[in-house]
Formats: C-alpha cells, sequence, structure tokens
C-alpha cells in the first residue's frame, strides 16, 4: 500500500476521483474509526452536489452529497464518483448502497474496495444486482493510502502506527537524566510544536513510556491547534503497582499486547511519542508503519542518541531551518 507518485490525470473519471479524495480529507481526526470518504454527483460533465463524511456517526459522503442536490430528479441520470465503496449494511446509519438504489443513479464509480468484513464487495454487489453501471479502482491506490489507518486496522488487525521524535542537529533526544533535573528541554521550533500538536489532532491515540512520564510530565494534548486531543496511553511495566495518573490509562510494557489492546478498543491508529527505549521496542519487533522524525537546530554534545532508521526519508520538509523527515515502513 505504497503512496503512489502524482501525475497527470488519464481520465475524467481521475480528476473527479480526485475531487472525493480532497473533500475526503476534510473528515481528518473527526470520522475515525471510520473511514475518510469524498463523493462527487456529476449530470452531463457538470459536478451538481459534493460531499464527505463529517463526522463519526453522522451521515456517510453518498448522503450529503445526494442533500446538497437542488433537483434530486436528475440523479437518475447522473454519475455518483465514491472514493471508497458504499456500505451495505445497518451501522450508525443505513446502507448507503440502499440510498444510491433509492436515488436511481446511472452510474456509480467507485475508488477502493472497503476492507470491513460486513462490506468488502458487497456493496458493490448489491447495485449491480440493481442494474447500476458499476466501475471500480479508479486511483485505488491513492484512496487506499488516504485511508491506511483504515486498511491496516482491517487487514492486519491492529491500529496504524505512527513513531514520533524530535533530534538535536548532532542526534540526542534527551539529556542524561542522571545529571540534569527532570522537565522538558525544548528541541525544535514553535512552528514545530504547533505541527505536532495538529499531528495529535488527527489520530484518536496517543502513547508513551512511563519514564517519559516520569520525566517530563507531557499533557500531550491539541492546546496550540484547534483539535481533538488524543486518548492518552503510558506503556510501564507492573502497571497494576503505579498509582493512577489522571487522564491516562496504562498499557503493558509490550508493543503487540499494546496494539492488541488498541485494536479491541476500535483505535485504529496511534502516535508513538515515548523515549528511545519505547520507541525501540516498536522499532525492533517491526511493529510501525510510519515514523516522524523532527530535527531542531540545536547540539548539545552529548545524551541519549535518538534511534536510527535505515535509509533514506520518504518525504522531507524544513520549517524555519528545523527539518521534519518522514520514513515509511516498506515491509
Amino acid at each position: 500500500m505504497a503512496e503512489p507518485c502524482n501525475k497527470m490525470f488519464e481520465s475524467t473519471d481521475e480528476a473527479y476521483m480526485q475531487r472525493c479524495i480532497a473533500l475526503a480529507r476534510l473528515g481528518m481526526g473527526h470520522v475515525h474509526p471510520n473511514p475518510m470518504v469524498g463523493a462527487v454527483i456529476v449530470h452531463n460533465g457538470r459536478i451538481i452536489g459534493e460531499g464527505y463524511h463529517q463526522m463519526y456517526g453522522g451521515p456517510h459522503a453518498e448522503v450529503n452529497a445526494i442533500r446538497s442536490v437542488s433537483n434530486p430528479e436528475i440523479l437518475k441520470e447522473s454519475t455518483i464518483y465514491v472514493s471508497l465503496e458504499p456500505c451495505s449494511h445497518y451501522g450508525k446509519t443505513p446502507p448507503c448502497a440502499d440510498k444510491l438504489i433509492e436515488m436511481g443513479f446511472l452510474r456509480v464509480v467507485v475508488g477502493a474496495t472497503d476492507p470491513h468484513d460486513k462490506v468488502n464487495g458487497k456493496g458493490i454487489a448489491k447495485l449491480r444486482s440493481a442494474g447500476i453501471d458499476v466501475t471500480v479502482g479508479v486511483l485505488r491506490e491513492k484512496c487506499e493510502w488516504l485511508n491506511r489507518r483504515f486498511f491496516t486496522y482491517h487487514r492486519k488487525q491492529r491500529p496504524y502506527v505512527i513513531l514520533k521524535w524530535a533530534q538535536t542537529a548532532d542526534g540526542f533526544m534527551d539529556i542524561d537524566r542522571t545529571q540534569q533535573p527532570q522537565g522538558s528541554y525544548w528541541i525544535t521550533n514553535p512552528e514545530l510544536r504547533v505541527l505536532v500538536h495538529k499531528w495529535r489532532s488527527e489520530e484518536p491515540a496517543i502513547v508513551i513510556g512511563y519514564n517519559t512520564y516520569r520525566n517530563d510530565h507531557p499533557a500531550l494534548t491539541t492546546r496550540f491547534y484547534p483539535g481533538n486531543s488524543p486518548q492518552r496511553f503510558i506503556m510501564a511495566r507492573n502497571a497494576e503497582l503505579l498509582p493512577p495518573i489522571d487522564g491516562f490509562t496504562y498499557l503493558p510494557e509490550d508493543p503487540k499486547a499494546v496494539l492488541s489492546t488498541l485494536y479491541e478498543q476500535k483505535i485504529n491508529s496511534v502516535i508513538i511519542e515515548g523515549g528511545r527505549q519505547t520507541l525501540l521496542h516498536f522499532i525492533e519487533s517491526g511493529l510501525w508503519d510510519e515514523a516522524r522524525v523532527l530535527t531542531g537546530q540545536v547540539r548539545w554534545g552529548q545524551g541519549l542518541p535518538a534511534p536510527q532508521l535505515p535509509g533514506d526519508a520518504d518525504e522531507s520538509i524544513d520549517i524555519h531551518g528545523d527539518s521534519v523527515r518522514i520514513f515509511y515502513h516498506h515491509s
């Protein structure tokens, strides 16, 4: 499920599907554990309706797109583009496939098949059985990449794992705690701190190790960015012997057990923002999908070395002199 490279659209279908993807992204941080989905309705070569899944438990993209159409009578002569297969089962809302059949769409174009075991081709089969022309797989890789959290959750039965740490220009992520007092030691600039809080708003959970909590007492909220704060967890050995911490939940000090617990709680992605040992637990076990490495301009000369990942970063950006490198685990 590698992110596809950008290229010129090969068809009108691809152009409309790209619009679906752009709309779907607007639901980031608000719809999990559901996928982000966008929908576009086209009549005689003109977009007459658009919608996206805005909030978990709320109407799906197809319904919002239909509601945006001023003249529903022409839906029978229209094509609807959807970035993910319309659902075929009752959940928080009725099946979208039934709604499309009810409205009598001439054609349905689907980006990717839904991997959920209650859907997984059933929505497409239902539409075709009703006599609707269905095209599947338009910009499929891009549609799957958009929902890589959702696809990982259902295909691998675990959350999508994002590692994140900050390091100095000379490769240290923390001071020597035996020599200096507890507290936070900032490495990156204020702009990157805002970016980190934006990232937190996009994921339902965040995990640190107990040593990180004891040394830094991080809030792990989105106080610098307008968005939802993730659920907060602490990995700890013998957690049952530790005092409870308001707003935090303990997890065992084992990556597989952590991901299994989060999976059972329907958490489809998590940021691991712990210290070196916590990060190495996930790196060495191979249980990670993405790593975001922030490098500041400061140099400490000594301290706790940051983890090292093999190869070059897949993405890299500079923000006011500091850098962000993103690695994807190509397993």
